[in-house]
């Protein structure tokens, strides 16, 4: 049985392409400027799979940058996929460290489409125990959020400081040591040959709570979202599930996302024509996460 150090999820093929594939990477990064962009069938440019696990078909990933013994896979959408995927990669594949990669909708006031979230905690939108004593958010006998790896979230500061991407309220607690000044890496000190690094120079970046639950958020059911976590930044439907897997499991986790929609009345629409490129944007920041990492 194939095993690996590190598996990284996705939820969608247009998530997983770019991250297994350099051309179509290549290809929808230099769409990032437009206002919509829809590829040809992402199956296309997916390999052989290294090894298939009950339908799950594991992938190398396309960047010699990036340390070997990484795969990736499609978990398909929603928490239940995500937990299944996820305790496969832990249980099966022996995955040291787990990483989900994709899109996500923007939750907070200032969100931007094409903006990078780093998740550094992760609740469930949906879940509601509270007439027994728990807090929103919180299923029975859990944690009230889960946490991201903060060694994962050290190296992400570190890339982001390396990019110069401190002008979106990054605290200093996530970029720097408290032993150490706050100051930026020279540039020299990392691969700026990496198309995935310099793709990033001009997004920005920020590190904060991602809520997970089974809806697509729209403005019909945001309201009670950003009511009840008025920190999160931004919705989808895997990260807290994977995140629930890895706490149990005692296995490192991070979810890197890129926000394709505002969760507005028009949201399923604009997520559609933003998926592609948004996928890219969060695997070229998996990437250089990984490249460190």
């Amino acid at each position: 049985m194939t095993t690996c150090d590190t598996v990284v999820i996705c939820a969608e093929l247009t998530e997983l392409a770019p991250l297994v594939n350099r051309s179509w990477l290549r290809e929808c990064l230099s769409h990032r400027h437009q206002d919509s962009y829809t590829p040809e069938d992402p199956r296309k440019a997916l390999p052989t799979p290294v090894t298939e696990v009950s339908g799950l078909g594991f992938y190398p990933l396309d960047f010699p940058e990036v340390p070997s013994g990484i795969l990736a896979v499609q978990s398909g959408v929603g928490t239940v996929n995500a937990a299944r995927a996820t305790t496969i990669a832990i249980e099966v594949l022996g995955a040291k460290q787990v990483l989900y990669s994709g899109t996500a909708g923007g939750l907070a006031k200032d969100s931007q489409v094409g903006e990078i979230i780093f998740g550094d905690t992760y609740v469930f939108h949906s879940a509601d125990a509270t007439v027994f004593g728990y807090l929103p958010g919180q299923l029975p006998g859990m944690p009230t959020s889960y946490s991201g790896d903060q060694r994962l979230l050290t190296i992400a500061g570190h890339r982001l400081k390396a990019m110069g991407q401190n002008k979106r309220a990054i605290a200093d607690s996530f970029i720097t040591p408290p032993d150490q000044t706050p100051g930026f890496i020279s540039p020299s000190e990392e691969n700026q040959s990496s198309q995935a690094f310099a793709a990033l120079q001009d997004v920005p970046v920020r590190c904060g709570t991602i809520a997970t639950g089974d809806s697509f958020i729209t403005d019909k059911n945001v309201t009670e979202i950003r009511e009840t976590f008025p920190t999160a930044l931004a919705a989808e439907m895997e990260s807290a599930a994977a995140a629930q897997v890895s706490y149990l499991s005692d296995t490192p986790f991070l979810a890197v996302r890129c926000i394709s929609d505002l969760c507005s009345p028009d949201g399923q629409d604009i997520y559609h024509g933003n998926s592609a490129v948004c996928g890219a944007i969060a695997a070229a920041a998996t990437i250089c996460l990984l490249q460190s990492a």
